[in-house]
């Protein structure tokens, strides 16, 4: 007499009745993903200093006629931060997609939010390049043809809105940076001091934007703040992903 008891599951790979090939592949897709987020967010390491540090350097002074004079005679190389700048948003809306399904399983509400803080950052710069956009016409496309208003009198004000929205953004990305390092921490993908680093990162980015709101006369110094605290985390962080990628979900996660 035959059993009439179910057959076994079997899979292709692993043991019969076990679930080990899903955890399998899907610890393969989470390394590659993983890899393709360092990439991506070593690339904006490189892409970054450009936009946010050697325009500026060049473009923008304290005199606002200065400034637009500099920009009018320097249209190319602003219109090139511009155009990097959509590239830098581009690339931080995909890795908010990417960081919230490598991160998701640890805490779906704060992977969530982490995610949401680092695209509202990418708005944010959006806005940016919409405001300097504003400011190429002005200075260089008739934007004010017909009009008896110095170019100065805009520039001016535009460029003082633009480096204000840095510090928003700046605030954004803090708390993504903070975010992202409780889920390191708790996640287990990833060691926990790297979590530690991402936490201390984003102290450097809100002491920079809380800081210039209170006193913009302490912007170089925190810049340097910045630099100190958050650039360590974030390329271990990076170089972590794009390297060792991410470890595998346990049993009890999946």
């Amino acid at each position: 007499m035959s059993s009439l008891a179910p057959p076994p599951i079997a899979n292709t790979v692993g043991e019969v009745g076990t679930f080990e090939p899903a955890i399998a592949s899907g610890s393969y897709c989470d390394r590659r993903s993983a890899k393709i987020a360092g990439a991506l967010y070593l690339s904006i390491f490189a892409l970054g200093p450009f936009v946010y540090f050697y325009v500026p350097d060049q473009l923008f002074f304290d005199d606002a006629v200065e400034t637009a004079a500099a920009i009018s005679n320097n249209t190319g190389l602003f219109a090139a931060g511009m155009m990097v700048e959509t590239l830098i948003v581009a690339i931080e809306i995909v890795l908010a997609g990417l960081l919230w399904k490598l991160f998701r399983r640890g805490n779906e509400a704060l992977a969530f939010s982490s995610s949401m803080a680092r695209v509202g950052e990418a708005f944010i710069q959006t806005v940016n390049v919409m405001l300097a956009g504003v400011v190429l016409i002005v200075v260089d496309r008739g934007g004010l043809a017909g009009l008896e208003a110095d170019p100065s009198a805009v520039v001016g004000p535009l460029v003082d809105v633009i480096g204000f929205g840095v510090m928003v953004w700046g605030l954004l990305f803090g708390l993504h940076l903070f975010l992202l390092g409780v889920l390191v921490q708790r996640s287990g993908r990833m060691p926990r001091w790297i979590g530690t680093a991402l936490i201390v990162a984003s102290a450097g980015y809100l002491a920079q934007s809380y800081g210039y709101i209170a006193n913009p006369e302490l912007d170089g110094a925190l810049e340097s703040l910045v630099v100190v605290l958050a650039i360590p985390g974030e390329l271990a962080f990076a170089g972590y992903l794009l390297l060792r990628g991410v470890r595998p979900q346990s049993l009890d996660e999946v």
